[in-house]
């Protein structure tokens, strides 16, 4: 049994699609601590099955999302499978949606309020 195998096994539990975390839960969840790096490194976290934490996740069917170390939270979302489109359909060439999906802004990151800066187009009007 690998050190994060508990953290399958809890995720495969889940009923739910989202399960936000703060790290002491995960602790309590693996039955030991976080090592430093969990706190300090974003890339821990990332959803990388050579990592041994990421692939207890990955292969119970979720990944991560929204961490924030500051609050030391992170979570975790059910990957759902899309449909495969048909072997008759053509290849979609919207190049609007083709990252869709592949991005997120991490809550430290996101602005809630006007950053007070004044950029040149305004200080001339």
């Amino acid at each position: 049994m690998t050190v994060y195998a508990p953290m399958k096994e809890f995720l495969s539990a889940q009923p739910i699609e989202r399960v936000r975390l703060g790290f002491r839960e995960v602790e309590r969840i693996i039955g030991r601590p976080l090592p430093k790096s969990a706190g300090d490194y974003q890339a821990w976290w990332a959803n990388d099955p050579t990592h041994s934490q990421a692939k207890a996740w990955l292969d119970a069917g979720w990944r991560t999302e929204n961490l924030n170390l500051g609050r030391r939270t992170v979570e975790f979302v059910r990957v759902s499978k899309p449909a495969s489109p048909p072997a008759s359909a053509a290849p979609s060439l919207d190049p609007w949606g083709g990252l869709a999906g592949t991005v997120t802004i991490l809550d430290e990151a996101a602005l809630t309020a006007p950053s007070g800066e004044l950029w040149n187009a305004e200080a001339d009007a």
